[in-house]
């Protein structure tokens, strides 16, 4: 009950923080995130937009909350500067967290800390997903990897510091079970960010050191057995794997280069990933032949070498690997890509059927996990899978639906 209770604090605390109306809630709202601010010394800019301005307030307006002279770019005076100040200063209020973030970053000395914008880039997929366990595990671990790359201390506890300051600020019912609900997810995204503190760089040297150290006869060893390995693991892997030989062993090659460079640019890899799982729901690869492949991979890489640190690398990093696809294929799968692979008119019918008004278009033109997309519509002609195809297209014209009505224009 506690757990459940805290993932319903984070879910509904975010949501509001992130609130594109937030600057517009009412007086009792605006006081209270005055008060959230002034717990840690921070101020909200704007605050001053509600009451009446006293002398010293019109002189922090002129000068601007860094102690900075406003700018007179624009050719107004010093008399229009202060007659704009409240306004000018109000479309300055962060309005979601990751502008409060930065703006109080900077008030707290912390704006070098070049760390922390890694950490908030991956935040709110953290948040999101707390209640996923893989994908938690997920992005901590690429975020583990994208810390690996700065050289300098990385202090985790004033990130902590810095999203209560700002959660405070923009949470306006925010009381001790957000301090303790937020002080729970931080303190479980850094128990394991400390755990692999320190572990990318050396598990990157290991398994640099390793791929550096095969030659072509090693090369040709992994990627004939790979596929010998995998398919007497899972037979129905055949199915998948038609291509021409010359295309399986690129494959492979491409595999392996990939293990290293999530090591050397995680966040490009995801991205990159994104785009490869979207296409393995195109053609219609089930999840459950990614462990035995993952297998497969292992055990004929660990047959190459006695090094226990670059077969671990490799694993580890291989591993990552599946469960990025696995994660975006599952999401992927929508009923209306099985109705694609099927190629069933009747099935993509249902499919689309159950879209909520208004969305019936989005459902056949686009799938989108993470920043990649893919069109269901044109996988279908691409794939040749033309009955799908034709249902998709009849039902976008059909007067009927709830797509774009092409035929009443």
């Amino acid at each position: 009950t506690k757990y459940a209770e805290r993932l319903r604090v984070l879910a509904k605390s975010w949501a509001q923080a992130n609130h594109e109306d937030i600057a517009d809630v009412d007086e009792e709202g605006e006081e209270q995130q005055g008060d959230g601010a002034a717990e840690v010394g921070v101020r909200i800019p704007g605050d001053e937009a509600v009451v009446e301005d006293t002398p010293e307030k019109k002189e922090r307006k002129r000068k601007g909350w860094f102690g900075l002279k406003a700018s007179s770019s624009s050719g107004r005076g010093s008399a229009g500067s202060d007659a704009d100040g409240g306004q000018a200063t109000n479309t300055s209020v962060p309005k979601n967290f990751h502008d409060m973030f930065t703006f109080n970053s900077a008030v707290m000395g912390f704006s070098s800390r070049a760390w922390m914008k890694a950490v908030l880039s991956s935040f709110e997929a953290i948040v999101t997903n707390v209640s996923n366990s893989h994908r938690f595990q997920e992005e901590i671990e690429v975020l583990a990897l994208r810390l690996a790359k700065y050289t300098v201390k990385i202090n985790l506890p004033e990130y902590k510091a810095v999203m209560l300051a700002s959660l405070r600020s923009l949470v306006k019912d925010w009381g001790s079970q957000h301090e303790v609900a937020w002080t729970w997810l931080w303190e479980t995204v850094q128990r394991t960010l400390q755990s692999l503190m320190g572990k990318p760089a050396v598990q990157e040297a290991a398994l640099n050191r390793f791929l550096g150290s095969l030659g072509e006869k090693e090369h040709e060893v992994v990627r004939d057995q790979i596929y010998q390995t995998f398919f007497s693991q899972a037979p129905a892997g055949e199915d998948y794997f038609k291509q021409s030989t010359s295309r399986l062993h690129s494959k492979v090659d491409r595999l392996i280069a990939m293990t290293s460079e999530m090591y050397r640019e995680p966040e490009k890899m995801v991205v990159e990933l994104s785009a490869l799982g979207l296409r393995h729901v195109g053609y219609g690869i089930p999840t459950d032949m990614f462990g035995p492949w993952v297998t497969a991979c292992v055990q004929v890489v660990g047959s190459l070498t006695r090094d226990e640190k670059a077969l671990e690398s490799f694993g580890w990093s291989l591993g990552l690997i599946s469960r990025v696809l696995v994660r975006v294929v599952s999401e992927g799968s929508t009923i209306v890509m099985k109705a694609i692979n099927a190629n069933c008119d009747s099935q993509l019918r249902r499919a689309v059927a159950c879209a909520p008004r208004g969305q019936r278009s989005a459902w056949v033109l686009r799938v989108r996990v993470g920043t990649e997309s893919i069109s269901p519509l044109m996988w279908a002609i691409e794939t040749g899978s033309i009955h799908a195809a034709e249902a998709m297209v009849i039902d976008l014209l059909t007067p009927g639906g709830q797509g774009p009505v092409l035929l009443r224009h």
